[in-house]
Order: structure tokens, then sequence, then C-alpha cells
């Protein structure tokens, strides 16, 4: 049976590095998974909300339980995706973890 906290989030670049780190896909998320194992990370392009001046980052809080019921997650610490938007800022094509 799955845990019910969120380990899954998707990330959006602000505006001006969508290009960037669209291009550089791979290793952007493998940096951030080296920074946090314990999470799974997809990049998006866009997001409903916010300005696009900064990293978003976004838990995916549901999930599909062994009974085949939709189930909701715990949702995460506010300082657990304030770090992983400290990260993404920190990110830089060719270097390992800051």
């Amino acid at each position: 049976m799955r845990d019910s906290d969120v380990i899954e989030f998707i990330v959006v670049p602000p505006a001006d590095r969508v290009a960037e780190l669209t291009h550089l896909k791979e290793q952007f998320l493998g940096y951030l998974t080296r920074c946090f194992p314990q999470f799974m990370f997809k990049l998006a392009p866009f997001a409903p909300v916010g300005d696009g001046r900064d990293f978003g980052v976004y838990p995916i809080m549901n999930y599909l339980a062994d009974d085949g019921k939709s189930r909701m997650c715990n949702p995460p610490a506010n300082w657990t995706m304030a770090e992983i938007a400290e990260a993404c800022r920190g990110f830089t094509a060719g270097v390992g973890r800051a």
C-alpha cells in the first residue's frame, strides 16, 4: 500500500528559463532527484497559477489506491516546497549538486 504523503512534484520554471530548462530537462530533473531523493519530479512549461517570475513547485496531491479509488495525500510542509524552489534557483547546467 502506498504511503499517503506527497512524493511527487511538478516544477514550473520562470518564463525566462523555460526554454533553457526544457532543453536541459534530464539534467535538471536529475539534479532535483539528487537533492531530494525521497521525491520524484516532473517539469512543466507553465502553470495556471502564479506570475511566471519564479519557480513554481506544485505537489501532486492524489493517487490511485489499491482498491481503485482516488485518494488525497497529506499536504507537504510549506518549507518543503520552499526548499525545492531554492534548489531550482541554484541549478546551473553542467554543475553537480550545490
